[in-house]
C-alpha cells in the first residue's frame, strides 16, 4: 500500500484467464468508460490506472489492474505478477465452454502462486448470453463455491456489472490488507509484552 495526495491506498489487481475472454476490454470499460472492438491481443502484459472511491470506508484507492496474456508460452510472466498483486480476477467467456474447462488451470497457478490473495470468478460477455450462451450461470456460480469466492456474470461490451466486480474486488483487498495490518499490530504488542516480562524476571 502506497499513500498519495490523490489517493489513500494503492491496490495492485491482475485479471487472468483465456486469450480471448474479454480481459483487455473488460479493463478498458472500467477505466476509460468504453469498448472497442479492435483492440490487439495482449502480449505479454499491459495495466491501466483508476481512482475509486471505496464505498465502505470511504477512502480513495489507486487500482492499478494488470492484463496479462492467456497464452500458454507466456504463463511464467504471469506467475511473476502473482508476487505483484494484492487481487486476483480469474475470467473466462460464457460464451465458450474450452474457456470454462480451462478454469482449472488457472485455479492450479493462483493456488501455488497466491492461495492466500482475494479472488473473484468472473464469467464475461454476458451481452451475448440470449443465444450465444454456453456455460450456464449455475455451472459458474458451481465453481465459484467450491473455491469459496464470488462470482458475477458481467460485460465489457455493455458495461454490465464491470464496476460492481472491481468496487468489489477494491473493498476485499482493502479488507484484507487492513487484517494483516490490524494482525501485525497485535502481534508487535504481544511481542513487547513479552520482552518486558523476560526483562522484569
Amino acid at each position: 500500500m502506497q499513500i498519495n495526495s490523490d489517493f489513500e491506498f494503492h491496490i495492485k489487481l491482475v485479471i487472468i484467464g483465456d486469450s480471448g475472454v474479454g480481459k483487455t476490454n473488460f479493463i478498458f470499460r472500467f477505466t476509460d468508460g468504453h469498448f472497442s472492438p479492435l483492440h490487439v491481443t495482449t502480449v505479454g502484459f499491459d495495466y491501466k490506472s483508476k481512482i475509486i472511491k471505496l464505498n465502505s470506508s470511504k477512502k480513495r484507492v489507486k487500482l492499478q489492474i494488470w492484463d496479462t496474456a492467456g497464452q500458454e508460452r507466456y504463463m511464467a510472466i504471469n506467475k511473476n505478477i502473482f508476487q505483484k498483486v494484492q487481487g486476483i480476477i480469474i475470467m473466462y467467456d460464457l460464451t465458450k465452454r474450452s474457456t470454462f474447462e480451462n478454469l482449472d488451470r488457472w485455479f492450479n497457478l493462483v493456488t501455488q502462486n497466491a492461495s492466500n490473495k482475494p479472488k473473484i470468478l468472473v464469467a464475461n460477455k454476458l451481452d451475448l448470453a440470449e443465444g450465444k450462451r454456453i456455460v450456464t450461470e449455475e455451472e459458474g456460480q458451481k465453481v465459484a463455491k467450491e473455491y469459496d469466492i464470488p462470482f458475477y456474470e458481467g460485460s465489457g461490451s455493455s458495461g454490465d456489472n464491470v464496476d460492481e466486480i472491481f468496487n468489489k474486488m477494491a473493498e476485499m483487498v482493502y479488507k484484507n490488507l487492513i487484517d494483516e495490518k490490524d494482525n501485525i499490530q497485535t502481534n508487535t504488542k504481544l511481542n513487547t509484552k513479552q520482552e518486558k516480562k523476560k526483562c522484569c524476571k
